[in-house]
């Protein structure tokens, strides 16, 4: 390779006068300045004197083919083909130790380079440059024009006034768009492998300029500073766009946008399964949800001029702002009002405490959750739809089983549906009153909480109860119904049955009447001296059907202890109630230490646990024990 610069010298970047100066390599550098690639400040050259170059590619002269190692220049004024680069940035970006690397000036032109680790591809106001690679470690630094670069773990700067055009950046590229610069047709496939919204930055494409006509596949990740603007940018699904400045035109093809506090998102058009998120903070405006689209805007957030199409979802709480169109009409959320709120697909709508709801049509896959001191009326519940709520709330509307309310005043609730994810509390002092808990429903009681009429629970159902509990009426169980105890933490709880010291608070279940219908109770049952347990109440009625007694021993699973007299009371049958023999069975064995423990009706009607040898009589180790 020809030599026009001393090898006594070299080229060093001067930060104070903006210049490439001829330095001895004798001299000592004035130190590295560690920093991020933005802050690359030897794209600013737009001019290198003649002596400063190890190689010079005159205007008119092509070169095909050349490698650039230790320190080594080359300067572009004509045509540069198939050079590969591994020097010009040994230091790391930014640190003005760096010496060497390809200049493309004013005219020049590179095809098909290959830029190393350690490489640097700089080109200038008026240079172009086509189908570079980049791997990592390797930079090009951009105030001129570069069409088709693959950046493969490299990074690609875009200073002021320079246009990148098909860049694409795989996997740990980055590519950084400067104010005043200009990227277009990207391809983003890196940048999101930290997670959703995760703030890396150091990946994918850091826009502070423009981006135009993005593609962000999976993993891909878009960041859009304050200042900057990308318009017409695609998301797919598993990519995603975080927006602090603005965004035009979005299409989420089942990728994510997350507009910040002080982002804006104008046009956004979301598909299917794709999610548009706006913080608190953040605004978008003329958003269009599709089918199996998802509007999430969360407190303090603001979306206006929305069209919700059947089947799209909206996410939000009185807490928020949005406002548009969906299939009944217009709709409004502000000032903690809402009004004409379709919920469906996953979509869910919070009425917090002093906020109220109005007209909310919730329809399969919706939700509405109001919190105690929030008031939800003329609400229509379709078959799919959820309900949460507790007793400290007012809810009146319909369902599929007809009229509901809930009266936050005195705590009193009648004709509930509860199912997919619906759940209602009960606190003390509180009643519900023909309450139907279907698939995926919840009922939970405080201490205090009482039930009237018909409680109906189906196939996957729970009620959980929290306390004791009467219910006036009938209990008809084909799910679930578990005695829990709210104020132990498992942890706590944990370490007592490691102790045999459970601090666990048993409670009882009153009801009138019983019907099983294949439902289980889970129990607790303490089997290592105190012989304690939850208790179920037939107060004056019957139990029949079948239902499953499932035992959950809180005390030392290997200290058991025979029971005495009848055995551990578990079902109490009162004023004359009656059990049919068979309303109760065991639904898994029970045992302790040196015992198990069988369930068992007797003549008073009540049914107990009784303990019996877990071993064989002719087992000589444990009959000379």
């Amino acid at each position: 390779m020809k030599r026009h610069l001393n090898t006594s010298y070299r080229l060093v970047w001067n930060h104070i006068t903006g210049t490439l100066v001829v330095a001895s390599e004798l001299a000592r550098s004035r130190g590295k300045r560690a920093g991020v690639a933005i802050a690359l400040s030897l794209a600013a050259v737009t001019s290198v004197p003649a002596l400063a170059a190890d190689t010079v590619v005159q205007a008119g002269e092509t070169v095909n083919d050349g490698t650039l190692t230790n320190h080594d220049n080359q300067i572009v004024l004509g045509t540069a083909n198939g050079m590969t680069i591994s020097t010009g940035l040994e230091y790391g970006p930014d640190n003005e130790a760096n010496t060497g690397g390809q200049w493309i000036q004013n005219g020049g032109i590179a095809n098909n380079t290959t830029v190393t680790g350690g490489g640097l591809q700089r080109v200038n106001a008026g240079g172009s440059v086509s189908d570079t690679v980049i791997s990592a470690g390797g930079g090009q630094s951009l105030q001129g024009q570069a069409v088709n670069t693959t950046l493969n773990g490299g990074e690609q700067w875009v200073h002021e006034g320079g246009i990148a055009t098909g860049t694409v950046i795989n996997e740990k590229g980055w590519q950084a768009v400067k104010s005043g610069a200009m990227a277009t047709d990207t391809v983003v496939n890196t940048g999101a492998e930290g997670g959703p919204d995760a703030e890396n930055g150091d990946t994918g494409q850091f826009v502070r300029g423009n981006a135009v006509r993005t593609t962000i596949n999976k993993n891909g990740r878009q960041i859009v500073a304050a200042e900057g603007t990308a318009n017409t940018t695609v998301v797919y699904a598993g990519g995603d766009q975080t927006v602090h400045g603005h965004a035009l035109d979005t299409t989420l093809n089942g990728g994510y946008q997350y507009v910040h506090n002080g982002g804006t998102a104008s046009g956004t058009v979301v598909n299917s399964d794709g999610w548009q998120i706006i913080k608190e903070g953040g605004l978008a405006d003329f958003t269009t949800v599709n089918q199996k689209g998802k509007l999430q805007v969360n407190a303090g957030g603001t979306a206006t001029n929305v069209t919700l199409k059947q089947g799209g979802a909206l996410v939000t709480s009185t807490a928020a702002t949005v406002t548009g169109s969906n299939r009944l009409g217009n709709f409004t959320v502000e000032n903690g009002k809402a009004d004409g709120v379709v919920l469906e697909s996953g979509g869910r709508l919070d009425v917090l405490e002093g906020h109220s709801a109005w007209k909310t049509l919730v329809d399969d896959g919706g939700t509405l959750a109001v919190s105690a001191g929030g008031k939800a009326t003329d609400v229509t519940m379709t078959s799919g739809g959820a309900l949460i709520a507790d007793s400290g709330a007012t809810v009146e509307g319909t369902n599929a089983s007809g009229k509901f309310s809930i009266d936050g005043t005195s705590g009193q609730a009648s004709g509930l549906l509860l199912e997919n994810g619906g759940s209602f509390t009960v606190n003390a002092g509180g009643l519900a009153s023909n309450t139907t808990v279907g698939h995926r429903g919840t009922l939970t009681l405080a201490a205090g909480g009482s039930l009237s009429g018909r409680t109906q629970l189906s196939k996957g159902a729970s009620m959980v109860l929290n306390g004791d509990v009467v219910s006036t009426g009938d209990i008809v169980n084909a799910g679930e119904i578990r005695f829990d105890n709210q104020t132990t933490p498992d942890a706590a709880l944990s370490r007592a049955v490691a102790k045999g010291d459970s601090p666990v608070t048993f409670h009882k279940l009153t009801t009138s009447n019983l019907t099983g219908q294949g439902g289980t109770i889970n129990m607790r049952v303490r089997l290592d001296g105190s012989n304690t347990s939850d208790q179920l109440v037939i107060n004056g009625g019957q139990a029949t059907g079948k239902t499953w007694l499932a035992f959950t021993n809180v005390g030392n699973s290997n200290l058991g202890v025979a029971t005495s007299g009848q055995g551990i009371r578990v079902v109490d049958a009162q004023n004359g109630a009656t059990t049919e023999e068979g309303a109760f069975a065991l639904s898994r064995p029970l045992q302790a230490g040196a015992f198990n423990y069988t369930l068992n009706r007797d003549s008073d009607e009540d049914w107990y646990l009784r303990s019996e040898n877990a071993y064989r009589a002719e087992v000589p180790l444990y009959t000379s024990m």
